[in-house]
């Protein structure tokens, strides 16, 4: 992406007039910065926010240096909801988890082969991570980030027990 002074950004080659003059959109792919510069055109990077963790505001851009970055005011989303999704985020990895050996349980409910007893303390043990997990999470500070830190060194995916062999 490029930075166009008068212009704003432009996210693919095509083609410009900048100052009376029309330039064909291969400029961007054949000439080098320092020839951009010279009629305006910086590289352009963007700085990306997480939008589990914040929501987004007004883009500002600075093109004072040989390269024009935006940069994006960004406001924490409500903890509480963001907690209120995390144990969403929990509870639908253990469900899916489970899914996959139900039909095991099913087999045995409706009077088949009993269920292995690995299987059932393979379960329990989704069940127990699942309640523990949630209980972490309701533990946590109201804040971004309290749960952003949580998130980061407790992922959905780990700590979860291991399906028997």
């Amino acid at each position: 992406m490029w930075y166009v002074e008068g212009i704003g950004v432009v996210k693919s080659p095509r083609g410009l007039t900048l100052n009376g003059i029309t330039y064909p959109r291969k400029i961007f792919t054949h000439w080098n910065t320092t020839e951009l510069a010279t009629i305006g055109i910086k590289p352009y990077s963007e700085t990306i926010i997480n939008d589990r963790y914040y929501i987004s505001g007004e883009l500002t851009i600075d093109s004072s240096g040989p390269t024009a970055v935006g940069t994006v005011a960004t406001v924490d989303r409500d903890a509480v909801e963001l907690k209120t999704q995390m144990k969403r985020d929990i509870n639908a990895h253990s469900s899916a988890v489970l899914l996959l050996s139900d039909w095991m349980q099913h087999r045995e409910a409706e009077g088949g082969t009993a269920m292995h007893a690995d299987w059932k303390t393979y379960r329990a043990g989704i069940r127990t991570t699942s309640n523990t997990k949630d209980t972490e999470v309701d533990a946590l500070a109201d804040t971004v980030a309290a749960c952003k830190a949580y998130e980061e060194a407790t992922p959905i995916g780990s700590g979860w027990p291991t399906e028997p062999a």
